[in-house]
């Protein structure tokens, strides 16, 4: 999530700046800040003009996860999975793993050139898609992996988070 472009509040409801936070996130690990997102009211035009809260239509509680990057950014995750359901370290890892299939499919798109389509429709493209698509295959499994990129920098450790 962009902290700054979502409005999220404490247990009172009152508003939460999560940039604030960032000096309690750790080097290595994650931190989690229980907070709550509120509704917005109906609008009746497409203004973007900001609403006080007392008008929030309902209230939703979540969990602002954070971690560091190898540069020391803090990545934001927002969820609605209670503890039980998902710890931090398994929401920051499934985060990794996420940005596994985001550069995964970044390579794709490279490897398959799709702005070069010789024509858009029928057998032609149909065929010429799936000759590329071999050709990427055949890429992967020749290349020698070279491991996992974490947009952290470092292999999250189950005792690696700090409440």
């Amino acid at each position: 999530m962009n902290p700054h472009t979502i409005r999220v509040c404490d247990a009172e409801g009152r508003r939460l700046v999560l940039q604030e936070r960032e000096r309690k996130v750790p080097k290595v690990g994650g931190k989690e800040f229980p907070i709550q997102v509120p509704i917005p009211p109906e609008r009746p035009s497409n203004s973007h003009k900001t609403w006080p809260l007392a008008r929030a239509t309902a209230w939703v509680p979540a969990r602002a996860v954070a971690g560091r990057t190898r540069h020391g950014e803090v990545i934001w995750l927002l969820t609605t999975l209670s503890v039980e359901q998902a710890s931090a370290p398994e929401l920051l890892r499934l985060y990794r793993l996420r940005w596994q299939i985001e550069l995964f499919f970044k390579r794709l798109k490279s490897w398959l050139h799709l702005d070069t389509l010789p024509s858009r429709q029928g057998p032609t493209a149909k065929s010429w898609m799936l000759a590329r698509f071999l050709a990427v295959a055949l890429a992967q499994k020749l290349a020698q992996p070279a491991g996992p990129l974490s947009p952290w920098g470092y292999e999250l450790r189950q005792a690696g988070l700090h409440s």
